[in-house]
Formats: structure tokens, C-alpha cells, sequence
């Protein structure tokens, strides 16, 4: 089970620590987690709070957002692409990188468009964002707007970008399953395997036994535009559902 320790404990923590979001199933932060579990990394965490300050959090890794991850007397990062990259030097077996550069690029190229900005995690943020706002519960969502940026012609493009990328990613496995690979790129799991995973809490969330997210937040996490419900391919369901019960923690703890 997950325990937390408080956010001094863990900067003075002289191994690897880890700030993640509680109370959301935040797909970068789970990504992270698991990434660092499926390695073996022995790490403490701490929570941060979503709409909170945090301030012993920001103090120490000048962010008010998770994931945060630091290795000994190493930078804090808090960039997906960063703290995959400390994972993979810190231990490079099981590799969740392609050694082969081009599906090394491919899996960095896709792991932006599902994580990375203007990519399906970024775009649902925004849907929910203009949910509130259209609700008028903006000034709640207020500190998260104020943080990560609403702009209303992004958030009305954010199902088309959604839809293309989700085309592409059932293309590519589909590819890939038609030459007998069960992953999105390379020969094995790797980090798209675990961010699509991740990122399918912003689309079709796992059941309440194996995400217990809030019930009463669970339609703003479901994705519901025509759009995405009609390129949300069966395949990539089932295949977020098979790599969940082989390298998850069941059920998700945030």
C-alpha cells in the first residue's frame, strides 16, 4: 500500500522521492509511479494537494503540480519526459525505451501526443476546464485555470486533436499486433504502453474496484464528446486493460 510521508520528510529523504497527485487518478503522476515500480526504484512519496498551495512543495521544487521527482542531490523534475529518462538511467533493465533509435524516437514522439502539451492528457484538461467554466464553477477551478492556461479556441479544438491521436495510436498497434507485438512500439512493453494506460483515467476510467476515484467526479474524467467516443477504438480499450493487470497496482492508489 501507498504511504505517504510529508513533504519535509521527504526532502530529506538522501535517496529517490516522489510528489504525487492525491485524490485524482492525474495520469502523469501514475505514469511516473509506475514506471518507477515496474524498475524496481525504492522511493518515498509525498502528496500534493490539486487546488492546494503546497507550500513546503513549492518551496522545495518551485512547483505546485505533480509529479515531482529527485534523485539524491539531483534537480527536482517534473517534465514526463525527464523523469523517464532518470528511470531508465537509474536502472536501465527492464528498458522502457526502444534501444533500435527510430522506435527510441517513435516511443518519445507518441508519449508526447498522449502526456506532452497540446497531446490528449493537455486537451482533456482543457474539455474539463471549459465543463466548469460553462457550469459556473469557474471561479472553484479558478487556481487550476490560473496555473495551467485556458484559452476557449483551444479547448474547442481539443476533441479533433484527441480523436486524430487516437486514431493514430489504434493504427500504430494495430500495425504492431498485425507482425505479432502486443505493444506500441519496439519488441516489448514500453512507456507508451504505460502512458496510454495512464491517460485513459482522463477517457474511459477503469471501474470504481480498480480506479476508486469520486463518483461524483468520474463523468468529467469520462470523456464523452462524439468525437473521441467514436475514435476511442475496442482494441485500445483492451489493450489499456491488459497492460493494466499485468504491471499496475490494482486497484490505482492516488
Amino acid at each position: 500500500m501507498l504511504a505517504y510521508k510529508t513533504p519535509a520528510e521527504i526532502v530529506g529523504h538522501d535517496g529517490l522521492r516522489i510528489v504525487l497527485v492525491r485524490g485524482v487518478p492525474s495520469p502523469w503522476s501514475q505514469a511516473a509511479k509506475t514506471i518507477l515500480e515496474i524498475k524496481g526504484l525504492d522511493y518515498v512519496a509525498a502528496p500534493l494537494d490539486v487546488g492546494g498551495t503546497n507550500e513546503a512543495i513549492m518551496a522545495w521544487s518551485g512547483q505546485n503540480s505533480g509529479p515531482v521527482v529527485a534523485w539524491r542531490d539531483g534537480p527536482t523534475l517534473n517534465r514526463w519526459l525527464d523523469i523517464l529518462l532518470l528511470a531508465e538511467r537509474l536502472a536501465p533493465t527492464p528498458a522502457l525505451l526502444p534501444a533500435d533509435p527510430l522506435q527510441r524516437a517513435l516511443a518519445i514522439g507518441l508519449g508526447h501526443e498522449i502526456l506532452g502539451e497540446r497531446g490528449i492528457a493537455w486537451n482533456r484538461r482543457l474539455q474539463m476546464f471549459s465543463m466548469a467554466v460553462k457550469a459556473g464553477a469557474g471561479a472553484r477551478m479558478a487556481p487550476l485555470i490560473d496555473k495551467y492556461g485556458f484559452d476557449a479556441d483551444d479547448a474547442a479544438a481539443a476533441a479533433t486533436r484527441i480523436a486524430a491521436t487516437l486514431r493514430g495510436l489504434a493504427t500504430q498497434l494495430r500495425a504492431q499486433q498485425a507482425r505479432g507485438v502486443p505493444y506500441f512500439v519496439g519488441e516489448g512493453l514500453s512507456c507508451v504502453d504505460i502512458y496510454w494506460t495512464s491517460v485513459m483515467n482522463m477517457i474511459l476510467p477503469l471501474p470504481a474496484a480498480q480506479c476508486p476515484i469520486r463518483e461524483s467526479s468520474r463523468p468529467a474524467f469520462t470523456a464523452s464528446d462524439p468525437q473521441i467516443v467514436a475514435a476511442l477504438d475496442p482494441m485500445l480499450v483492451e489493450h489499456r486493460d491488459r497492460i493494466f493487470k499485468a504491471h499496475f497496482r490494482d486497484p490505482m492508489e492516488f
